[in-house]
């Protein structure tokens, strides 16, 4: 491979994913994080710090007007993503936003149509569709080996605690959107019905527990669910995916590979969305940012996701979530 210059990226929040963005980033040879900004600006001082970052902008405008920012990643709260997503555009960086891109169709649309107009990447971070297992199973059905998809059946579920933190926004699009736009990529055909449920135990804005139903063109089913009634002490990593197929099976399972016998416990590490090794951080989410750092450096367009499949990922999980309030089944047009 030719030698590259470095991406020189601004890092729009610096929550607890954002950091996840740092720890990633100062990985990657050719990327290096130049600047970050979050409404917490202490927040983001002290992580400036820690990661080596030289510059801590006081806003999103400020970090976007930067020279020095090649590229943009928008790591904000999920309803939160539009207003720095359009000023990056605006000033002719590219843009990686975390998913969901944003919690309406309509925010997401304007993105993609911002991004065309200036000719700028925008690149949606469904990481999944970077995790081996789930990549290995699009490949099988790409060279044809599983043959036709009939039905598609995942779930992620979470602790309790976790929906104390996350229930500012509908569970189906903090958890279930990863398992929608795997179900969407490996069946390859539009929704055609949607049916969406959801039961509340906890209290707060947001359900406990969802399932939803999605009906294809093609006649393949989906189904998923997520919750967060987990006990905290679970300790355990609950997502999985079967797909079945005219030609076979495929079980993805992704808490098994490595358990940790310890006087604490039993400790089931990560060890394939973003494990750390060596002071680093390897696994999907390295193979994700890798991706759309190369991507920009080289100027070609991303093929493994595009904005335009964040948009479909997110209709789909909005139908589900307005089916579930609707108490009805809804078809899509």
């Amino acid at each position: 491979m030719t030698s590259l210059h470095k991406l020189r990226i601004g890092l729009i929040g610096c929550g607890a994913f954002g950091e996840s963005h740092l720890a990633t980033l100062a990985g990657i040879s050719f990327a290096e994080v130049v600047a970050v900004t979050d409404t917490d600006l202490d927040r983001a001082n002290n992580l400036a710090s820690r990661y080596r970052v030289q510059k801590v902008a006081g806003d999103v405008e400020e970090l976007c007007a930067l020279e020095e920012v090649d590229a943009v990643h928008v790591v904000t709260t999920e309803n939160q993503h539009l207003g720095p997503v359009l000023a990056a555009l605006e000033r002719g960086k590219h843009v990686f936003v975390e998913k969901p891109m944003a919690t309406t169709v309509e925010d997401a649309e304007k993105m993609v149509a911002a991004a065309r107009k200036a000719g700028r990447i925008l690149m949606p971070g469904h990481v999944c569709r970077f995790e081996t297992k789930y990549a290995t199973v699009k490949e099988q059905l790409g060279a044809g080996r599983l043959g036709r998809v009939v039905a598609i059946s995942a779930r992620q579920n979470h602790s309790m605690a976790l929906g104390t933190v996350y229930k500012r926004t509908h569970q189906l699009l903090v958890c279930s959107i990863h398992e929608i736009d795997i179900i969407l990529w490996l069946v390859g055909a539009k929704v055609k019905r949607v049916r969406g449920h959801e039961v509340t135990l906890q209290g707060g804005s947001g359900p406990d527990l969802s399932w939803g139903f999605l009906e294809f063109a093609s006649g393949a089913l989906g189904f998923v669910q997520t919750m967060w009634l987990l006990p905290d002490k679970a300790n355990i990593l609950d997502d999985a995916m079967q797909v079945v197929a005219t030609g076979g099976v495929a079980n993805i399972c992704m808490h098994t590979g490595l358990d940790l016998f310890l006087e604490e416990g039993v400790v089931i590490p990560d060890i394939s969305y973003e494990p750390r090794l060596k002071n680093s951080v390897f696994g999907a989410l390295r193979e994700e940012l890798s991706y759309f750092a190369l991507c920009v450096l080289e100027g070609r367009t991303p093929e493994v996701v595009t904005a335009e499949e964040g948009v479909q990922a997110l209709r789909a999980t909005i139908a589900l979530i307005e089916s579930a309030s609707a108490d009805r089944e809804l078809t899509l047009t």
